[in-house]
């Protein structure tokens, strides 16, 4: 082998497809930062997605089309997050086979995980197209955007299937160590998905559905992208078909862990859409508002989400490989990571809002209701990044179940009763946005609370055996 094809190899780029790393050896920061930033990257690039959407629709529709895509994310998230969450007990286990050098059961799981995927993908189907006038009634969604809100939801959920195959493909190839394809096949599918929006608004004359249909076939291109680079990869994440069938053994590994993980993403998204319905009551002005803001915050939610995934994957490689200091310095690198991401990101959403919202809104009360939602929610977002920390670190470890618990009690629980005071009391957004950076620090300290023991006990054990 050539210094050249060595090179190639270890970037994990070889022309065979060869594409797993190994992150139980080796410098812990530096290669977080090359997994994290492609991930980083990726995620942005599937928010591109919807503010594509929201851009398109702000700028040649109006404000209530906005209204009525923005308003359904809490619900999009209520109904996928759940199967969502099961990704994440694929990327633990692969990650973990991975680490412990056990080629057989890493493919036995992703072939498994197809199947899953494709499933998940038409349960929801039929709960989307039947279910979203119901669900968006119940979160009093404002008569005036409930027919195109039900409209987006419908011809959304119609192709959700590939949207859970693309997560759980893209689950497996980050476990494996490759950020970087997904963020391409992403990317490819972004510029599709900016010319279907336009092509559809401007030249079909469609609005919401058209939005709904452009993402969707964006998300497939990612998927089939992902689907076709599996089946040509070599070595232990390759995709064969005759590993596409469900084994006992894996599939209660990847639930006990994914079980949990997406009971806790629905959960965070049962209590959002409360908060959503409580906004609901202000009108679509506010609904409008709060949406831009959304979208705002999700760039900064999304980037420090990219640091707990790759967390995740190097905790979990190395509890197979049972490499304990890395597994303490890898939450400790985390946690600093996500801090400074955070503090950055909230205060340029700041200091970007009013100048962005002010272009694509028609109505001044609209961006000055978007405006006072980022400085109360987006400002401190750095604290949800540290929450999540803790979480996703138990997940990696195997204890999805505690960081479920800790999430229940205190992001969502909390939250619910917040709500349900202020608005017994006296309706107030501002006081409604205020629970979101309570919920955060309660369900930090809690967490590292639990986790920092946890890791203690764990480092105790690795050293009995």
């Amino acid at each position: 082998m050539n210094s050249f094809t060595r090179r190639i190899k270890i970037r994990g780029l070889m022309k065979n497809g060869k594409i797993e790393k190994d992150f139980t050896t080796g410098p812990i920061f530096k290669q977080m930062l090359l997994f994290f930033l492609p991930l980083l990257l990726t995620n942005v690039l599937q928010l591109v997605f919807n503010t594509a959407d929201i851009a398109v629709l702000g700028a040649l529709v109006g404000d209530n089309a906005v209204a009525a895509v923005g308003s359904t994310s809490s619900l999009v998230n209520l109904l996928t997050g759940f199967f969502i969450g099961l990704a994440i007990g694929v990327n633990v286990v692969v990650s973990r086979h991975l680490g412990n050098h056990d080629e057989e059961g890493a493919k036995r799981v992703i072939g498994m995980s197809i199947l899953l995927s494709l499933i998940f993908g038409f349960v929801l189907v039929f709960v989307g197209w039947f279910g979203s006038r119901f669900f968006l009634t119940l979160m009093k969604s404002d008569e005036n955007v409930i027919d195109l809100s039900t409209t987006y939801l419908q011809v959304y959920f119609l192709g959700v299937p590939l949207v859970m195959l693309y997560n759980f493909l893209a689950a497996i190839m980050r476990a494996a160590g490759d950020s970087k394809r997904p963020l391409i096949y992403l990317m490819i599918g972004g510029v599709v998905n900016v010319g279907l929006n336009i092509f559809f608004v401007t030249v079909l004359k469609m609005t919401v559905e058209g939005v709904a249909i452009a993402t969707v076939v964006a998300q497939g291109i990612a998927a089939a992208l992902c689907l076709i680079q599996l089946l040509r990869a070599k070595g232990s994440v390759q995709l064969k078909f005759k590993y596409i069938r469900f084994y006992k053994k894996d599939l209660l590994d990847v639930l006990r862990i994914g079980v949990p993980s997406g009971i806790q993403s629905a959960l965070f998204s049962f209590s959002n859409v409360t908060i959503q319905s409580s906004i609901n009551q202000f009108g679509n002005v506010a609904m409008a508002g709060v949406s831009y803001a959304q979208q705002i915050e999700a760039y900064v939610y999304t980037s420090m989400n990219a640091v707990s995934v790759a967390i995740m994957t190097f905790i979990s490689q190395n509890y197979g490989a049972k490499n304990k200091e890395r597994i303490k310095r890898t939450i400790l690198y985390g946690t600093i990571l996500t801090s400074v991401v955070g503090i950055v990101l909230g205060l340029i959403s700041a200091v970007v809002c009013q100048p962005l919202v002010g272009v694509l809104a028609e109505n001044k009360e609209v961006v000055a209701i978007a405006f006072n939602r980022i400085l109360i929610v987006g400002l401190p977002y750095f604290l949800c990044g540290t929450m999540e920390i803790a979480t996703y670190s138990m997940r990696g470890l195997g204890k999805s179940f505690t960081g479920m618990i800790i999430s229940l009690i205190g992001a969502c629980i909390l939250r619910v009763i917040w709500v349900s005071v202020v608005n017994a009391i006296s309706p107030n957004i501002t006081l409604i946005y205020l629970s979101y950076p309570v919920s955060w620090i309660v369900t930090t300290a809690v967490g590292f609370a639990v986790l920092l023991p946890m890791v203690k006990k764990l480092t105790f054990e690795a050293e009995e055996k």
